[in-house]
């Protein structure tokens, strides 16, 4: 009779041992995910940032790319109208 107690309290222990550590399993299961959510959540919201950093970069590297071709375009006038000038203020010497 004692070794059939010896037996069944044997028997309960293997299956609490077992059952607890898949509760255990099942916990950490639960808080990994939720660690590696969070991680993930961190690194998509850090991406967008990248992302809207980027594209303000981009617009204002538009509007001084903007500003450059307009200030090219001012200053060819600019030397052409000189060159105009150069030649007009020639000829007037030349006929004087």
């Amino acid at each position: 009779m004692n070794e059939i107690v010896v037996g069944v309290i044997g028997l309960i222990g293997t299956i609490s041992s077992v059952s607890f550590a898949y509760l255990a399993f099942r916990r950490n299961r639960t808080t990994d995910t939720k660690r590696d959510a969070k991680t993930e959540g961190v690194l998509i919201s850090d991406i967008g940032y990248i992302k809207s950093s980027i594209d303000r970069m981009e617009g204002k590297l538009d509007k001084v790319e903007t500003n450059y071709q307009d200030l090219l375009s001012r200053l060819v006038r600019v030397e052409e109208a000189q060159s105009s000038l150069e030649k007009r203020l020639e000829h007037s010497n030349l006929k004087r």
